[in-house]
């Protein structure tokens, strides 16, 4: 796109009102093929003429999603713009002067650095609370303006953090639009209605009305009571663990659990992309110090990454390995109202308003495991928790001497 083209933007009303929207951060939060992203997409267009030679940012939740979305969506409205896609850097060059970012929030981290003129986040309500503070961040000189264009998948931080202080009107930098997808004069009504019937109003309402409503098959389903204020580090408790799931170009999580009066409780979250073993060995040395933990339940599919860990004196433990087993024994502490999350780990709570089973299909078994998506703060609790025994009762696993050590695996060589 140049400074001399136009396009005819063809929008019905309420796409209208956001894609003309004045606040510093606007969400379209709508139901399916309702013409959101088409939204977003015209709206980056109209960013790009009024920053010519500016920076601007389109993400997705993951790079499937990126490329088999949101940039088909963007490239199909802007097709003149392929060209300037340098796409091993993930960079769009704009024949203006000007250059857009192209990020996948999976590794919110690698967003930082980046001053923005403009931010376009789209499926945002995939993403992780982490990628909302760093893109806000990210516009925090410039006073640059984010869309976030999404169907409403949980009751997460789009939820919480940006719908409820939009609609207390407690936070005037907001702007909130929804719709239908039959409000699209391009939907198919009948579809809309066969919809209806077949599945359950709630999950009509998120996917076909825009509404927010918890998904459907959550693994957690985790009443508001049993998300509670932060404990005192220096309160009394029966025992303190850590959970890890390692990562590199996923995120590494690290979880802190205390037991208090039989009643389990997250206290401390750490959850980012593309840190090598070393590094996550000194964020759990610091957390064990912190937290006065005594021990450290780690994703046993890693040995390598164990025997690190043991050779740096982190008191590890063995960890059970039942998928099936953890995530019974977690939910059974839940009905039992025994497993609380602190209201300052966030992403634990987005990560479990997300963590559900796959919709069952038409001549498919259902499966009983939940899909692999966004679960490593999910498995690093599940770990700590199902597998930790009363003090007297570990199976301390030695560290072979003998077996020689060749570095960090993340490093390719």
């Amino acid at each position: 796109m140049t400074e001399t083209q136009e396009k005819i933007v063809k929008l019905f009303p309420k796409q209208f009102d956001a894609f003309n929207f004045e606040t510093q951060f606007g969400a379209v939060v709508a139901g399916v093929q309702s013409g959101k992203s088409y939204v977003g997409a015209y709206w980056s267009g109209k960013k790009i003429t009024e920053f010519p030679k500016g920076t601007g940012i389109i993400i997705a939740p993951t790079y499937n999603v990126l490329r088999q979305a949101t940039l088909k969506k963007f490239f199909d409205v802007f097709s003149e713009l392929r060209i300037c896609y340098k796409e091993h850097k993930g960079e769009i060059h704009l024949p203006t002067g000007g250059i857009i970012y192209v990020r996948s929030a999976d590794k919110p981290l690698g967003i930082e650095g980046i001053t923005a003129n403009w931010i376009w986040i789209d499926e945002g309500g995939m993403t992780s609370v982490l990628t909302w503070t760093v893109c806000r961040s990210r516009v925090s000189m410039t006073g640059g303006q984010i869309l976030i264009t999404t169907t409403p998948y949980n009751m997460g931080w789009l939820y919480k953090d940006f719908y409820l202080p939009f609609k207390s009107e407690e936070d005037k930098s907001l702007s909130f639009y929804s719709w239908s997808s039959v409000e699209s004069p391009y939907f198919s009504k009948e579809f809309y209605e066969a919809e209806r019937k077949r599945l359950r109003p709630e999950e009509f309402n998120r996917r076909y009305e825009g509404q927010f409503n918890k998904m459907t098959g959550l693994v957690y389903d985790l009443p508001d009571e049993l998300q509670v204020v932060l404990l005192d580090v220096n309160i009394k408790t029966e025992a303190r663990i850590i959970g890890v799931d390692w990562g590199f170009r996923n995120p590494a999580a690290i979880i802190v659990c205390y037991l208090r009066d039989n009643e389990w409780y997250i206290v401390d979250e750490w959850k980012v992309a593309e840190r090598t073993t070393a590094e996550i060995i000194q964020v759990l040395k610091n957390k064990l110090s912190e937290h006065h933990a005594i021990a450290v339940y780690p994703d046993p599919a890693e040995p390598d990454r164990i025997e690190e860990c043991r050779r740096a004196g982190i008191p590890v433990m063995e960890t059970n390995k039942d998928i099936k087993g953890g995530i019974s024994y977690i939910q059974q502490l839940i009905r039992e109202k025994r497993f609380k999350v602190c209201n300052n780990c966030q992403e634990t709570l987005n990560e479990i308003s997300m963590y559900h089973y796959a919709e069952p299909q038409e001549d498919k078994p259902e499966k009983d495991e939940p899909l692999k998506f966004n679960d490593h703060i999910a498995d690093s609790f599940r770990y700590a928790i199902y597998s930790y025994k009363p003090v007297g009762n570990y199976n301390f696993i030695p560290s072979s001497p003998i077996k020689p050590y060749y570095g960090d695996r993340d490093i390719s060589f």
